[in-house]
């Protein structure tokens, strides 16, 4: 059903096939009576964003938590951290430098000055980061009520108003299960204040388009700031607003222009704030690390079948959210190519869907809207237009999700006020159904955001494949077992710990993190069982794979110090220092380094000496070499010959 336009500048009636009367074309004529007259369905929509995600309040600073907040330096500054984080990039605050991790780095300033500001009054007490959160979200669902109450204006004495579009639309966005990481963990603020914001400048341009008043096009711009601070996502309603006038409203092209443009100079402010700070426009991502560059050593064919494939996971869970997971890094998507049937599905859905918009876009159908609506707002995270570090994740779904509100709401409620009675009751059953499904399935997902350990048991079990979720999981065990006082009971631990990790090394061979826990795991058993040759065998492992895991070397320092077995010391540090790091890897400057450590040792140790000449060499430092090497050959004679 095509939509029905009331007169210019005034916002569509939706549902009924009558024209708008012209005394109810212009609803912001009741805006001060509006949350008198629908305080049931503001109550209700609060009440069950509380209500499904209150449990989470007590829970942990989790995941990247501690990026911005609990290690972040600027937030935990409180207020006189807020000039930092507004001028720095913002990992800064947590790695204490500008780090170019993903393409583009980062530049998301207003969720930790929130952050900030609470850390000012109330100190690091997680209960009160995920209050704020969950309040936020709560607000959230009002303000999505208010916008779709204004683009599907319905006459209360003909609908009733628990059936309505605005109402079923904003209940089906509350509950829907893709946003129990933006609201369950504390970082997903940045989330929620992008939405908020873009829904504000797209509510204002409203007031505008209808009231002709300036102060509501000033505000859009505010609100389009603070969303565009909060997350860049929200630059994508710069598409979003004009799709929405020109589906419903009769907004003459100059009158529409005006009402985007505070919006479009916020966005270009922005671009020149964001620039000012991180000294670059865009940069792409040369990382040779997967975690942060999961395409690494794909083909471009690969490459593109694999986000393709992504696409389509993302529309199938906006209809069947399960399974869930905080972690989609490699390999939890698998490398896809173009004759694999996940990607053949989803390149076939994307047509069908691309398809119906532009069938739909000259009738200004309901459906095309939302199809243009998720394309829009799922572009800047789709790894399409430029890399963004990861291959998806389900808080990108925050923002486009109200697509599938919108479709399922319009429907649902023109089908539930048919005059056939069959039709009807289907239509309400249906609608009842998924909305109880959609509430319990968020409620069975949020607990796994309580603590480390309960996020990454869950992760583990749908991501096996994932290197960092078999890592994490890893490492929340070991971190149980530092707490576990029976030694019996903390080898245990220990032991499970290794199964995990040793299955992210199986993924991702010189993946940091894990080879890092692998070596807490190898002292570890040092510290039980004292055997010296396998501590010093499964250094050698880790290091062969990653010569820069800094928990060996701190423990070789350790190891220097003790009264242990120093020939054994020895030809370990000339193992890893000559045969693996320098002979084998080429890696001089970590060769020069574990064989000082046997030099310290023993400075007369031939092998030692030996070793270190042969790494100068490579190092490019003749005069240390040739000296090196003149003590080897005066203390071992033989070793002229290697």
């Amino acid at each position: 059903m095509a939509n029905r336009p009331v007169r210019k500048s005034k916002v569509v009636k939706e549902v009924s096939k009558k024209k708008v009367h012209p005394k109810q074309a212009d609803i912001f004529s009741e805006q001060k009576r509006f949350w008198i007259t629908h305080w049931k369905e503001a109550s209700i929509l609060f009440i069950v964003a509380i209500a499904i995600y209150f449990k989470a309040i007590p829970y942990e600073f989790v995941l990247d938590d501690q990026i911005v907040v609990s290690d972040n330096n600027y937030t935990k500054k409180g207020v006189n951290g807020i000039d930092d984080i507004f001028t720095h990039d913002s990992f800064t605050g947590y790695f204490g430098e500008q780090k170019d991790l993903v393409a583009g780095s980062r530049y998301r300033p207003l969720s930790l000055a929130l952050f900030a500001l609470i850390h000012e009054f109330f100190g690091l007490d997680a209960r009160v980061f995920h209050a704020m959160n969950i309040l936020l979200y709560a607000l959230l669902g009002l303000l999505i009520f208010r916008v779709l109450s204004v683009l599907f204006h319905q006459p209360t004495a003909q609908h009733r108003w628990f059936a309505s579009v605005p109402m079923i639309g904003a209940l089906l966005y509350v509950v829907h299960p893709v946003h129990t990481e933006a609201v369950a963990n504390i970082k997903g603020c940045d989330e929620i204040l992008a939405m908020l914001g873009a829904m504000g400048a797209l509510y204002a341009v409203l007031r505008f388009v209808c009231t002709k008043s300036l102060p509501w096009l000033i505000a859009s711009g505010v609100f389009f700031m603070a969303g565009i601070m909060a997350k860049e996502n929200t630059i994508t309603f710069l598409a979003v607003i004009p799709l929405t006038l020109y589906f419903f409203t009769h907004t003459r092209f100059i009158k529409g222009i005006a009402a985007i443009a505070p919006a479009l100079l916020m966005a270009v402010a922005y671009v020149l704030i964001r620039y000012k700070v991180i000294g670059f426009l865009f940069s792409e991502n040369t990382s040779q690390d997967l975690l942060n560059n999961p395409f690494l050593g794909m083909t471009t064919g690969e490459q593109a079948a694999t986000i393709l494939y992504t696409l389509g996971l993302y529309a199938k869970l906006l209809v069947f959210p399960h399974p869930l997971t905080h972690d989609y890094y490699p390999y939890h998507i698998p490398i896809m190519d173009w004759s694999d049937i996940g990607t053949l599905i989803s390149g076939g859905a994307y047509i069908l869907l691309l398809g119906l918009a532009i069938v739909g876009l000259f009738r200004k159908l309901i459906y095309a809207f939302a199809i243009l609506y998720f394309l829009a707002t799922l572009s800047i995270v789709s790894n399409v237009f430029f890399p963004i570090g990861t291959f998806m994740n389900e808080r990108f779904l925050f923002m486009p999700s109200l697509a599938f509100s919108i479709v399922v709401g319009y429907y649902a409620a023109r089908y539930i006020h048919s005059t056939i009675p069959w039709i009807r009751w289907l239509a309400s059953g249906l609608t009842v159904l998924v909305i109880a499904c959609f509430t319990w399935r968020s409620i069975v997902r949020i607990p796994v955001w309580k603590d480390p350990l309960s996020l990454n048991t869950a992760g583990v079990k749908v991501s096996k494949n994932s290197a960092r979720a078999n890592c994490f999981m890893g490492t929340a065990l070991y971190q149980k077992a530092q707490e576990t006082k029976h030694v019996d009971e903390r080898m245990s631990v220990v032991r499970q710990a290794e199964i995990y990790i040793d299955k992210s090394l199986s993924i991702i061979p010189d993946y940091l993190s894990a080879n890092q826990m692998k070596s807490g795991v190898v002292a570890e058993y040092y510290r039980f069982d004292r055997d010296l040759d396998k501590l010093l065998v499964g250094f050698a492992e880790i290091l062969e794979r990653r010569p820069g895991v800094e928990y060996v070397a701190q423990y070789c320092e350790y190891l220097n110090k003790r009264d242990i077995d120093t020939e054994k010391l020895l030809d370990f540090y000339y193992h890893v220092g000559y045969e693996i790091l320098a002979l084998r890897l080429k890696k001089y400057d970590y060769a020069l380094k574990y064989l000082s450590y046997g030099y310290q040792l023993n400075p007369n140790d031939a092998k030692i000496n030996f070793g270190m000449g042969k790494a100068y060499i490579g190092w490019g430092d003749q005069q240390r070499s040739q000296m090196h090497l003149d003590k080897a050959y005066a203390l071992d004679p033989n070793l002229r010959n290697q």
